[in-house]
């Protein structure tokens, strides 16, 4: 038998309301950092089979109402949706995505998704060709920003964090979650002996999300000026899409 990686032990926080509210460690595997906490308890905790369904309808929400590209596409949830429960179920076997709970409620506040950035997502499953053929602009807008990252930085299997998708829900918006999601889930990559974290950004609220967290701009890529197979899919979109990245 070949041997097996083994993790460090993690430990959540629970936070108990201030945004330098106290904190309490919790006995069960979750990673651990110390951030300030929003104005009610709520706990990170490593993204599972059980959160899977509601992380792919937070996650849908997101992706298809509040990102700008996304929303040039007009895709449907329902023609979203079934790719999307594939992409999740992967992140939850890669055990480098998180979320946040309120912990009164239960309520999911947040979710961060992320990958090694040398996955293979088709090969892993084959039905993630269908999430990427609903988007043939935005692939090959993400295609060219991979592609200025892989000559500049290492991206061989586990030196590269890919955070691809951070989200809250409504009610848990500006309230920090985003970015305790965010320092949560580089610090873990950084303790599984990831070199780099990068991210693309598109809007300045998550620019600036990411900016606080030490991530610094590499490339940007105005909407406008991107064309693909003689295609600008977003030639109408104000903006651009900028390639944030940090040592860990």
């Amino acid at each position: 038998m070949g041997s097996r990686t083994r993790h460090p032990p993690f430990i959540s926080l629970e936070y108990t309301g201030g945004w330098k509210g106290k904190y309490r460690k919790q006995a069960c595997k979750l990673a651990m950092i110390p951030v300030t906490g929003p104005d009610f308890p709520f706990v990170i905790a490593p993204l599972a089979g059980s959160d899977a369904g509601v992380t792919t309808r937070c996650y849908s929400d997101v992706f298809l109402n509040h990102e700008p590209m996304t929303r040039c596409c007009c895709i449907s949830p329902e023609l979203f949706f079934p790719p999307a429960q594939v992409y999740v179920s992967l992140c939850v076997e890669d055990s480098l995505s998180f979320i946040a709970r309120d912990t009164i409620s239960g309520d999911l506040a947040g979710f961060i998704l992320c990958s090694d950035l040398s996955t293979d997502w088709s090969s892993r499953d084959p039905r993630m060709n269908d999430m990427l053929l609903l988007f043939p602009g935005i692939t090959s807008i993400l295609g060219r920003l991979e592609h200025y990252y892989r000559e500049r930085y290492p991206s061989g299997p586990g030196e590269s964090f890919h955070i691809f998708q951070v989200g809250t829900t409504p009610g848990f918006r500006e309230l920090g979650v985003a970015k305790a999601l965010v320092r949560t889930a580089v610090e873990n990559a950084r303790t599984r002996g990831f070199s780099h974290a990068l991210a693309e950004c598109t809007s300045p609220a998550s620019r600036g999300l990411f900016y606080s967290c030490g991530f610094m701009v590499v490339y940007e890529l105005p909407f406008g000026n991107f064309s693909a197979d003689g295609t600008c899919y977003f030639k109408d979109l104000p903006g651009e899409i900028t390639l944030m990245t940090r040592e860990l």
